[in-house]
């Protein structure tokens, strides 16, 4: 799906292992994906530390003209231990819940993804982003965006909001990156995280902020719009 970005899951500590790890499955391994945006909860998994730079080689055919003619193409994602990047989830909510005080605390959306990332086979959590990065209207602006997202997301390690100050940096910088990076609708109460689940009523900022905080399902059910994903 052209301009996506895609939740993996893989027992190989690879970057982009729908291409690069061989039987890769993504019935099991895409855990949600998301289009022309990368959800603010999946963003919360990781943290500056954990962005890995790869070289991967891509058939000359589909070169673009600034790549190397050998064949090869660098690439930086996410990639860190599933159990490491749940911790960081669950270590970002007080910062987020800080950020986005307007429109409400994510604990519950956090719980939905936890499952779906806990369910998902392999030991190492990544982030296909490069359809996202392909079409930023910034070029060059990409990665620094994703890297300072991240790293306004340790403030949650250190007891929330004021961490984040203390570490330097803005509150309304680090909310206004993980909106872009997220393409959130902001100003209004985020959905509840059982929107689909129980059939609440909403309007359609409703429908788009939910899978803006946690993406959709791709092959594998997501515990947010399932049922059966939940057992």
């Amino acid at each position: 799906m052209a301009n996506s970005s895609y939740l993996c899951a893989t027992d190989v500590a690879s970057l982009y292992p729908s291409s690069q790890v061989p039987g890769f499955d993504p019935r099991g391994g895409v855990v949600a994906h998301d289009v022309s945006g990368v959800p603010l909860l999946w963003l919360a998994l990781f943290r500056p530390a954990d962005l890995v730079t790869g070289v991967f080689a891509i058939d000359e055919d589909d070169l673009d003209e600034d790549e190397d003619e050998d064949g090869e193409v660098e690439a930086t994602a996410p990639l860190v231990a599933k159990d490491r990047a749940l911790a960081q989830l669950d270590a970002a909510l007080p910062a987020l819940n800080a950020l986005f005080a307007a429109e409400g605390p994510l604990d519950a959306h956090a719980a939905l993804l936890r499952r779906a990332v806990e369910k998902a086979p392999g030991a190492f959590v990544t982030i296909e982003l490069e359809e996202i990065e392909g079409v930023w209207e910034e070029e060059g602006a990409f990665q620094p965006t994703l890297r300072a997202a991240l790293a306004g997301l340790d403030g949650g390690l250190d007891g929330g909001l004021d961490g984040v100050r203390d570490g330097g940096t803005d509150p309304a910088a680090d909310r206004a990156r993980l909106i872009e990076l997220s393409r959130l609708r902001p100003g209004r109460p985020f959905p509840p995280a059982r929107l689909l689940l129980d059939g609440l009523e909403a309007e359609d900022d409703d429908y788009w902020n939910l899978v803006r905080l946690l993406g959709t399902s791709f092959d594998a059910e997501v515990p947010w719009e399932t049922p059966a994903a939940n057992g």
